[in-house]
């Protein structure tokens, strides 16, 4: 019976020391474990890029809008580009005191958001100027989404083999 707890031991920690490892050599208590399935880093190959979807069938691609980095859900079924109140406070686009001016239709129903432009939004090498976006109020977006105002701007876009082709 032993040989069995002992083996079962080290079968659990097999499983467990390569989760925590990583987390225990950075000195962190807790263990350095994703939510979801670890990104793939994008492939860039003279003006397309090659973006892995996460493992749940969602693409995130991180911008660059000036000098700051921006993480972004990929939505084609959203007509523009959607920032959160964070970011776009964040990035001087919207202030506490500005007016929400446009209805925005969303699956939660409809609110009101601040229309704004990103003067120049980049993916990799990829790069779209003037790109209309919409700030949205605080709470009502958990994170930016890349709508058709950018991704329509493209060359193409399309998805093969859980693979999303961006090209310019």
């Amino acid at each position: 019976m032993r040989v069995y707890l002992f083996a079962g031991a080290v079968m659990a920690a097999a499983l467990i020391v390569p989760k925590l490892l990583p987390g225990l050599l950075e000195g962190r208590s807790e263990p350095a474990v994703a939510a979801v399935a670890p990104a793939r880093s994008a492939t860039v190959l003279s003006g397309t890029l090659r973006v892995p979807d996460r493992g749940d069938g969602h693409f995130q691609v991180e911008a660059r809008i000036g000098a700051r980095r921006i993480p972004f859900m990929v939505d084609t079924g959203a007509t523009i580009v959607a920032l959160t109140w964070e970011t776009g406070r964040d990035l001087g686009l919207v202030s506490a005191s500005d007016a929400m001016d446009v209805a925005v239709s969303t699956a939660n129903g409809t609110v009101r958001g601040k229309s704004v432009v990103i003067p120049r939004l980049d993916i990799e090498s990829l790069s779209v100027p003037s790109v209309k976006g919409i700030v949205m109020p605080r709470g009502a977006l958990s994170s930016n989404l890349l709508g058709m105002s950018f991704l329509g701007r493209l060359k193409q876009f399309s998805v093969a083999q859980n693979t999303l082709i961006l090209e310019q």
